[in-house]
């Protein structure tokens, strides 16, 4: 919601705002962002295959952790930040 805010702020001011641009460079939203696609695969593969113990569930958190983490990395590399 506070980055909805701020970035309806900097539509509205036509330029970039320097609290929009602060919150994007916060790395919280950006992993909890990644960690969404990780995580719905593991619950879609959980629910699938019926583990009866926990060690694919943790396996495959880990997995989706590392995962969102190279993303986090990754994407915006491609995407450069406007300055």
């Amino acid at each position: 919601m506070r980055l909805r805010r701020l970035t309806e702020n900097a539509l509205t001011a036509g330029a970039f705002t320097p609290d929009l641009m602060k919150a994007r460079t916060e790395h919280g939203s950006a992993f909890t962002h990644f960690l969404d696609l990780p995580i719905l695969l593991l619950i879609v593969t959980l629910g699938a295959l019926k583990p009866s113990d926990w060690h694919l569930f943790f396996a495959g958190l880990l997995l989706a952790l590392v995962i969102a983490i190279a993303l986090m990395i990754i994407v915006p590399r491609l995407y450069p930040r406007v300055s």
